[in-house]
């Protein structure tokens, strides 16, 4: 929720809402804690990540302070629907599904889908994934592909996960045959579980983005943010700082764009 400077901007009372002034001084961040590199929480509590540096970068353009909050990922939809926030950040892709219901800034981050197993899987390819219980998080793009081609593929069963982390384990133990997520997250979390490796890599064309309320009064000053720093080299600087090489050129984060429609 916005930290307004002057009136209230938002009175709903009797049925009426009235918009809020396209400025603040605060603007509140939903994050999901459990989804390094984007966003993670230290021992001391605070969020760190790529998507945590660019959300502080875009508050300190439109001189604002970025205050995060810890949400479950699915909650994240909810909660900027609803005002409760006012941008979420989690690996979010725009999708045409999403754009009906939510508002997004450009995209700044290019991925692709991906299954994720233990090191000595037989899986090497999406046709080995028949009679395969595959493990997704609940809400993501990965469970949305699943549902799409399970049964295409022939797999087995796809179980939901509410936490990355507890996917991994079941895949490092064997109750699980594989996961569907997406690249980056997997890429960095298989650092610490060298038993794991990335199986099939699945060209999706995701692109994340910064997610807000549709008509959000901050969404082109946080797109013109995100804008300026494509352009004097902040974000590409953020990405090797997460992922230790430069952004590839003519990807989204280094090439400015529109708010999505």
């Amino acid at each position: 929720m916005l930290k307004r400077l002057g009136l209230i901007g938002v009175i709903v009372g009797a049925g009426v809402a009235f918009a809020a002034p396209a400025f603040a001084d605060k603007i509140m961040v939903g994050a999901y804690p459990a989804n390094p590199p984007w966003e993670y929480k230290t021992d001391s509590g605070g969020f760190e990540g790529f998507e945590i540096d660019v959300a502080n970068d875009v508050a300190k353009r439109i001189g604002a302070d970025a205050e995060f909050q810890d949400l479950g990922f699915q909650a994240l939809f909810a909660a900027t629907a609803s005002g409760r926030i006012d941008f979420a950040v989690s690996s979010i892709s725009v999708t045409k599904e999403r754009l009906q219901n939510q508002g997004f800034t450009q995209p700044y981050y290019d991925s692709d889908g991906t299954i994720v197993g233990k090191a000595d899987s037989a899986i090497k390819s999406l046709d080995d994934l028949k009679g395969k219980t595959i493990g997704v998080i609940a809400g993501s793009t990965g469970e949305a592909y699943m549902k799409e081609n399970a049964a295409k593929l022939g797999v087995a069963e796809t179980k939901s996960y509410n936490a990355q982390q507890d996917l991994l384990l079941d895949v490092q133990n064997g109750r699980i045959d594989g996961g569907a997520g997406e690249l980056a997250g997997f890429l960095f979390a298989i650092k610490q579980m060298p038993a794991l490796k990335i199986l099939v890599r699945i060209p999706t064309g995701e692109r994340f983005a910064m997610m807000t309320k549709k008509g959000h009064p901050l969404l082109e000053k946080v797109n013109d943010a995100i804008t300026a720093m494509k352009k004097d080299g902040t974000m590409a600087a953020i990405h090797k700082k997460w992922f230790g090489v430069d952004p590839e050129a003519g990807t989204s984060t280094v090439t400015p764009g529109p708010i999505p429609q």
